[in-house]
């Protein structure tokens, strides 16, 4: 349903992600419209792998 409400709403938005550019889990806020940016599906993977290797560097330096 999220999804379906996403692509009605934002018809540019079809086919790709929208993207958090600083996770929540590492203070960026969800609702804010400025910590959005669309991205295609390579762009995605990237920025995932990208803050996925942050969050464990932070964790691994943090002993948790």
């Amino acid at each position: 349903m999220k999804s379906r409400m996403r692509k009605d709403r934002y018809p540019e938005c079809a086919g790709k992600e929208i993207f958090e550019i600083k996770p929540v889990i590492l203070g960026g806020n969800p609702t804010d419209p400025n910590n959005k940016v669309i991205l295609d599906r390579q762009q995605h993977i990237q920025a995932v792998r990208y803050w996925n290797e942050v969050v464990r560097s932070l964790r691994t330096r943090s002993g948790g």
